[in-house]
C-alpha cells in the first residue's frame, strides 16, 4: 500500500457486460456500493461494454463467441473457460499501468491464470476470491478466500484450509430499507404489462435454465403434479446447452398457457418479483442463495430444499420440504395454494434479508476485508504470505 492513501482495488469481471448471472450482478452492485468509500480507491474491469468514471474493458474472447465455443468443442472444455483465461491474459497491461494492492474477483479460473501470471512476471498485488464457485479447496495460490456462510467455512476447514486466509462474508444486496409493496390494482396492471395472468397464482424461479443445478426439470415436473388449476410457472434466467430441452418438457408438461420463459435484463428482474406470489429454487446446492435475498426483499414466500444454505439465506421466513424426492415441491404448493397476501409476513421478510445481507449493513466489513487483503501477498515461489510493506 502507498503511505497515507487508501488501497487500490480492481474489481474484475469477464462476464460484465455480457452476461447475466450473480456472478456479474455481485460484481456491478459491489462497484456501485463501494465506488465512493473513502477507504478504497476502487476500480471495475469488464471483459465487455463501454467505459466509465473508474470503469474499464478490456479485449476479451466471450463466452458465447464462435472462437470460444470453437476451442471449448477442440479442447472439451467449456467456452466460459476460454473466457477467463483470455480476459486474465488482457488484464496483464491494465496491472502494469494501475499497479493495484488488491484483484478481487469471483471467477475461479480467473483467479487460476492471474495466479500463475503474477508468478510469471513478478508482480505483486493480492488475489482475493468471493467464493461464489462453492470451490472447497486448492487455495493455495489465493491470497486470501471470502467464504459466503459458515457452512462454507466450516468445508473448507475441515478439509484443510490455512484458517488465517479464510473469512465469512455474505454477499450484498442493493436493498431499501423500507419495502416498496404495491396494491392489488397495481399488481393486476403490472401483470398485465408483462403479459402474466391476473386470475391465476404465479410461481417465479430466476435461475439458469438448466437441469444438473438449478433443477428446472423438477420445478416443471412438480407443478404439472396439480391439478388444475394450478400456479402458472414464470421461468427467468440465462440459457445454457440444456435450455432447449427445458423449453420442450415445459411446453409437454404445462403447454403454453400454463408457463413462460424468459431471459430479461437485470433492471427487470424486480419487476418480475413485484407480479409474482410465490418463489421457487429448487437446486439443491447454493453458494449463498442470491435468488432467495432477492425475492425475500421484495416480500416474496420462498420455498427451498431443506439444507443449511437455505436456511442461512431465509431464516425462519422460508417454506422449507426435501426437494431431492418427487412430490416435495408439490406439497408446498398446496399448501401455499390458498396463500393470502400479508403484508406484515412481506416486511419480516424484507427486514430480514435487509438486516444480513444489505449494502448498508455489510459496507465496512468489505472494506475492512479488502484493506486488510491490501497488505500481504503469497510468495509466488513458497506458498507463504508476504508482506507489502517489506518488499
Amino acid at each position: 500500500m502507498r503511505p497515507g492513501t487508501p488501497p487500490r482495488v480492481l474489481l474484475v469481471c469477464s462476464g460484465l457486460d455480457h452476461a447475466r448471472r450473480g456472478f456479474e450482478s455481485f460484481a456491478r452492485e459491489c462497484f456501485d456500493a463501494l465506488r465512493d468509500d473513502p477507504g478504497l480507491e476502487l476500480h471495475l474491469i469488464k471483459g465487455s461494454g463501454a467505459p466509465a468514471d473508474r470503469e474499464r474493458s478490456v479485449r476479451t474472447i466471450t463466452r458465447d463467441s464462435p472462437v470460444a465455443r470453437a476451442l471449448g468443442r477442440t479442447f472439451d472444455f467449456r467456452s466460459f473457460l476460454v473466457e477467463q483465461v483470455s480476459f486474465a491474459l488482457s488484464l496483464q497491461p491494465e496491472l502494469l499501468r494501475s499497479d493495484p494492492d488488491v484483484v478481487y474477483f469471483s471467477e475461479w479460473y480467473t483467479g487460476l491464470a492471474l495466479a500463475k501470471l503474477r508468478r510469471a512476471t513478478g508482480r505483486r498485488y493480492s488475489l482475493v476470491l468471493c467464493n461464489g464457485t462453492m470451490a472447497a479447496d486448492h487455495f493455495e495460490h489465493l491470497d486470501h478466500v471470502q467464504q459466503l456462510t459458515p457452512t462454507a467455512l466450516e468445508i473448507v476447514l475441515a478439509r484443510g484450509a490455512d484458517p488465517s486466509r479464510q473469512s465469512v462474508l455474505p454477499l450484498g444486496f442493493a436493498i431499501s430499507p423500507q419495502l416498496s409493496a404495491i396494491g392489488r390494482d397495481e399488481c393486476e396492471a403490472l401483470r398485465t404489462r408483462l403479459r402474466l395472468p391476473v386470475d391465476r397464482q404465479v410461481l417465479l424461479s430466476t435461475a439458469a435454465l438448466n437441469r444438473h443445478h438449478k433443477r428446472i426439470d423438477y420445478v416443471i415436473e412438480e407443478v404439472a403434479r396439480l391439478p388444475r388449476p394450478r400456479p402458472y410457472l414464470l421461468l427467468a434466467g440465462e440459457p445454457d446447452a440444456e435450455t432447449p430441452g427445458i423449453r420442450e418438457l415445459a411446453r409437454a408438461r404445462l403447454g403454453d398457457e400454463g408457463h413462460d420463459i424468459r431471459t430479461v435484463a437485470q433492471e427487470e428482474v424486480g419487476s418480475l418479483y413485484c407480479a409474482s406470489d410465490l418463489f421457487i429454487l429448487a437446486s439443491l446446492g447454493e453458494a449463498q442463495g442470491r435468488s432467495f435475498v432477492e425475492a425475500m426483499a421484495n416480500g416474496l414466500p420462498c420455498l427451498a430444499h431443506d439444507y443449511p444454505i437455505a436456511r442461512f439465506a431465509l431464516g425462519d421466513h422460508g417454506r422449507y420440504a426435501d426437494l431431492s424426492k418427487p412430490g416435495g415441491l408439490a406439497q408446498l404448493l398446496v399448501e401455499a395454494r390458498d396463500l393470502e397476501p400479508d403484508s406484515a409476513d412481506a416486511r419480516a421478510r424484507h427486514r430480514f434479508v435487509y438486516d444480513r445481507f444489505s449494502w448498508d449493513r455489510l459496507r465496512p466489513r468489505y472494506v475492512k476485508l479488502l484493506t486488510a487483503s491490501a497488505k500481504s501477498t503469497v510468495s509466488s515461489s513458497t506458498g507463504e504470505n508476504v508482506s507489502r510493506k517489506n518488499r
